[in-house]
């Protein structure tokens, strides 16, 4: 009994933090209709600057993560004006086309900066444990967690309870009638992305947290991502942490069940999976869900 709550436990903590990796892919996709596939490249990025903040101003994860989303939101906002917004001119191709040019070109100056190794972070409570009902969970998970959670509510609170929440939510429903309104369609389709790319790396700064991380597996959480968007759907926090709590729940289950080698070649299998029975993919999601 205690194995199966430690295996749900686990699998919620992950979910919600696969849920916060995820809800960047979530709006720009379901917003924007913009498949950004910086996405891994920008946790990773995340992971990178809470590590470097740790060893050079002994800084948290936690507030690492708390700093990053600013700081990475210009960089969305650098990455919209200079390659999103022109590239959007000529078709939404473009944009996938531009975003895979921008991808390759960050993840080889990351490889110039912090090289292809791995790297982890160590804090005062990694590797501690605390014991409920017979259930023992790693500090480090909860952290993250807790972190992530504080993130998403303050998120939702902005999308469902502001009148800027508001006008993101009418772009999009549709983008022509929300111009029509008076919504100042080009800065919220900026803010938007900007704010995406903000997420995904706080994100990364406290997945650095829990995991060990490279430049090399910015291919694994943008897989994670677009699984978290696959089964939860697109545009609401609600619907990531569905698909972030399915990811998580399913991996904590194949970890407990698989050799840990084998652990990601089921969940890239379900990812292959969830797209066949789809059909149209990302896209027929996407049409569905807005």
């Amino acid at each position: 009994m205690s194995t199966f709550g430690e295996v749900v436990c686990i699998g919620v903590l992950l979910g919600i933090i696969y849920t916060l990796a995820g809800l960047g892919m979530s709006v720009s996709l379901g917003v924007l209709r913009i498949l950004n596939l910086t996405h891994g490249m920008i946790v990773i990025g995340g992971a990178f600057f809470a590590f470097d903040l740790l060893h050079a101003w002994h800084v948290t994860p936690v507030l690492g993560a708390v700093i990053a989303l600013p700081v990475f939101s210009v960089l969305g906002l650098v990455l919209d004006r200079l390659i999103v917004r022109r590239a959007r001119q000529f078709s939404e191709q473009t944009v996938l086309l531009a975003l895979f040019g921008a991808m390759v070109l960050l993840q080889s100056i990351a490889i110039l900066i912090w090289t292809a190794d791995s790297r982890s972070i160590t804090v005062s409570y990694t590797n501690q444990h605390v014991s409920f009902a017979g259930i023992v969970l790693p500090v480090d998970y909860l952290v993250a967690a807790a972190a992530a959670v504080v993130i998403l509510a303050v998120l939702q609170g902005l999308l469902r309870y502001t009148m800027a929440g508001r006008a993101v939510q009418a772009l999009a429903q549709n983008r022509d009638a929300a111009r029509i309104l008076g919504v100042n369609v080009d800065r919220y389709a900026s803010a938007v992305f900007s704010l995406s790319v903000g997420v995904a790396a706080a994100s990364g700064a406290l997945l650095a947290d829990v995991f060990p991380f490279s430049v090399q597996g910015q291919s694994q959480w943008l897989a994670y991502a677009f699984i978290v968007v696959l089964v939860g759907g697109t545009g609401r926090v609600v619907n990531a942490l569905v698909g972030g709590l399915a990811l998580g729940l399913a991996q904590a289950t194949f970890n407990q069940l698989l050799p840990l080698s084998d652990v990601d070649v089921v969940v890239y299998g379900l990812l292959a999976a969830v797209l066949v029975v789809r059909g149209g993919g990302l896209a027929a999601r996407r049409e569905r869900a807005l």
